[in-house]
């Protein structure tokens, strides 16, 4: 993720009196690509963008980028480089890609960076089924927070104690488990309520057992239900990063 005032501070190089070199290196994979692979790129993008001129030009700053290639331990799915001999030396790591580039000019090449942030800006992933809830936010692509909510287990199938027929009532047990479910419900919600307490969530993806996802969406605060855009049926106790994986594909759906 990217660290927090590096956009300032990046944007303090605009218009130098001397060149900068941007690269933008990575692979648009789940995987995070190892240095080999981007160092192939890295040399590639020299060839096609640097004039013999250039490279003598940069010569410093080729030979550090290489040498962190060389040494680096896959981490992320973008790794990209700014680079002005002494003056400027910046790696930024992002969990999602961006296309691979090269460029020289008087300011960091930062716009790339700046429209992704606005896309894979902060959302909010809420699982819930008849035992528990669990919640977490995804921004840049990373898991932020996440919490769980505990309850007690609401049956999904009770045996009838006799329906009563005439004037269409419903059986009380199933009445009663309806009952339990939404007091669970709400409470889950209230739950999400005091986790997203002055967080910016952008939208809202809602994931378990299908008989309970509207119920569950119908329950959200305003503020939250207006945000939901879209769910999926899943069984909530699956390793953490699946669901992520799952709320990544959905959330390129959307155009965050």
């Amino acid at each position: 993720m990217i660290k927090p005032g590096i956009i300032k501070k990046l944007k303090t190089y605009d218009d130098s009196p001397y060149q900068i070199l941007s690269v933008y290196l990575g692979v648009d994979s789940i995987q995070s690509p190892p240095g080999e692979f981007l160092l192939k790129q890295f040399h590639s993008l020299i060839h096609q963008n640097l004039s013999k001129e250039q490279r003598t030009i940069f010569e410093n700053d080729i030979k550090r980028i290489e040498e962190y290639l060389n040494d680096y331990i896959p981490l992320a799915r973008s790794l990209i480089f700014f680079s002005a001999d002494d003056k400027l030396w910046e790696v930024v790591e992002l969990e999602f890609y961006l296309p691979e580039n090269l460029s020289v000019g008087t300011s960091p090449t930062i716009d790339p960076i700046i429209q992704s942030l606005q896309k894979y800006s902060k959302y909010l992933v809420l699982l819930v089924d008849r035992e528990k809830a669990r919640m977490f936010t995804v921004e840049q692509g990373e898991i932020v927070n996440h919490s769980e909510f505990k309850g007690d287990y609401v049956p999904q199938k009770v045996k009838s104690t006799g329906r009563v027929i005439s004037g269409g009532n419903y059986d009380t047990n199933f009445r009663h488990n309806e009952e339990l479910l939404q007091r669970h419900i709400n409470n889950a919600v209230r739950a999400v309520e005091v986790f997203t307490k002055n967080e910016d969530i952008h939208f809202v993806i809602i994931g378990g057992h299908a008989e309970i996802l509207e119920k569950v969406i119908k329950s959200l605060p305003t503020n939250l239900q207006n945000k939901v855009v879209n769910s999926f049926v899943t069984e909530v106790n699956i390793p953490l990063n699946d669901i992520l994986l799952e709320s990544k594909k959905i959330a390129a759906t959307i155009g965050q």
